[in-house]
């Protein structure tokens, strides 16, 4: 208690709440059980547990995450080509007027030593470390302030991209929902004399040595639920049907479709059996009921999806799933354009048409299937912890699995590349009034050197205001 972890392992016996917002960006404590993974740099603050590492110094995800920002942070964003062309016809302009400010002055005033001072004075103030240092700064901040947010840019590149997205496609499972089916509703049967426990307890038991995502999700909110599971005997499974099974004191127990269980549900239930899993469970030929079971959306990604409609950003959402379930969803989350029935291929070639028609795309996915599709997007975003392929072809990966973060990285892209702009502008600004007036002789060489300090302070001191910026 009250300690960090010092090496990324797994909880081995004991329990508590970890701060992991560090690394996450989530502010609230994550609990922590015999088998979960700790991650360096965690604070315990409350219980007492006892792990295993599993990965030390740079191996830790708190070391790639170094590994990672060191690497963006030093990466160039295509917008210092601005600083770059500019630079290339700026240096040798200067250069020229220096020299024939130096020649005039000499032949109007006929003092050689002040051409040389006022020529010095124009070659101090155009001093370009403004200019070099606009992007560059910027960028840092504005890395570092993502990475806080749970962010991580692959590089600067990405992160100007994703200042200028417009549109935004998202992954329905795993993404906007939890990727996992959970029990939404239960349906009782009036003329059976069965309440809910009852139901679960005679489909859990028949479930529970079942390893089906759907026979799971009974079996785990039967547990949660206190419910005591009586011995399955002669189990046998009907391939595309259901499970049957003795149970003792029962008689023989069928879980599994609604036909293979001999139930038919009435038409008024609610919305959710239309877009959900059905599975029913009879005994001894009479069907009891049914459970209908459906992936939750998180908890943030109705949010997430009113802060992007609020700063003018498209919202389109591509499943796998049937249209029907689609167009559930993205009517509960406000979403405008939702497309079903999406291969891999279908996903990649609507985020091409978008691109074609001038849309900045972004892409966010956390399975395999999305890959192609984070390929083809202006910028993409990979769930940390999904797969592989996902999080490599991604442009930045989020650590905690939410939309709302990937807005927050939105937002953070657009403020550092306004920032960027800001310190291009005072850059310019300086000098393109520092030197006429140098050039004139209003400027010694020591005035021109602290306005060129002067110019390099205030460029910095725009990139740390990036840190206090609202991201709304």
């Amino acid at each position: 208690h009250g300690e960090r972890i010092a090496a990324d392992g797994i909880v081995e016996s004991g329990s508590g709440w970890a701060d992991e917002s560090h690394l996450t960006g989530e502010s609230q404590p994550e609990a922590k059980t015999a088998g979960s993974k700790v991650l360096t740099g965690a604070m315990i603050t409350d219980g007492s547990i006892v792990y295993r590492a599993r990965q030390l110094g740079s191996q830790t995800l708190l070391g790639d995450m170094m590994a990672a920002l060191s690497e963006a942070q030093g990466s160039k964003a295509p917008i210092a080509r601005v600083a770059d062309k500019a630079a290339a016809v700026f240096v040798p302009a200067v250069v020229g007027i220096a020299a024939l400010t130096f020649v005039l002055t000499w032949l109007v005033k006929g003092v050689w030593d002040v051409a040389l001072m006022n020529a010095v004075a124009v070659l101090v103030i155009a001093c370009p470390c403004a200019l070099g240092l606009a992007t560059p700064a910027a960028i840092m901040v504005g890395m570092g302030k993502a990475v806080r947010h749970g962010i991580w840019f692959k590089d600067a590149a990405a992160m100007e991209a994703a200042a200028h997205v417009n549109a935004v496609v998202l992954d329905k499972t795993g993404t906007l929902t939890e990727g996992k089916p959970e029990v939404a509703a239960v349906y009782l049967r009036p003329s059976e004399n069965t309440d809910e426990n009852e139901l679960y307890r005679l489909a859990a038991a028949v479930e529970q040595n079942a390893a089906h995502p759907l026979a799971r999700a009974i079996v785990q909110t039967a547990l949660a639920r206190g419910i005591a599971l009586p011995e399955a005997r002669n189990v046998q499974t009907e391939a595309g049907a259901g499970v049957k099974a003795d149970i003792d004191g029962i008689g023989e127990v069928k879980v599994g479709k609604p036909a293979y269980c001999g139930l038919t549900l009435p038409e008024n239930l609610d919305s959710v059996w239309q877009i959900a899993s059905i599975v029913a469970v009879s005994a001894n030929g009479r069907a009891l009921g049914a459970f209908a079971l459906a992936d939750h959306l998180k908890n943030d990604s109705k949010q997430a999806i009113g802060r992007l409609k609020a700063h003018g950003i498209e919202v389109y959402m591509m499943s796998g799933d049937n249209q029907g379930v689609a167009d559930y969803i993205a009517a509960q989350l406000g979403i405008d354009r939702a497309f079903g029935n999406m291969s891999p291929r279908d996903k990649a070639a609507e985020v091409q048409k978008l691109k074609a028609a001038g849309k900045s795309v972004a892409m966010a996915g956390d399975g395999i299937n999305d890959a192609p599709a984070l390929a083809a997007a202006d910028v993409s975003f990979a769930m940390k912890g999904g797969a592989d392929v996902a999080e490599h072809t991604a442009s930045a990966t989020l650590m905690q699995h939410s939309v709302d973060q990937m807005v927050d990285a939105l937002l953070i892209s657009r403020a550092t590349l306004k920032n960027i702009k800001q310190n291009l502008f005072f850059a310019f600004f300086y000098n393109t009034l520092g030197i006429p007036l140098a050039a004139l002789g209003f400027l010694s060489p020591v005035i021109a050197g602290a306005a060129m300090a002067l110019s390099s302070i205030s460029v910095l001191g725009n990139a740390l205001r990036l840190k206090r910026v609202r991201i709304d």
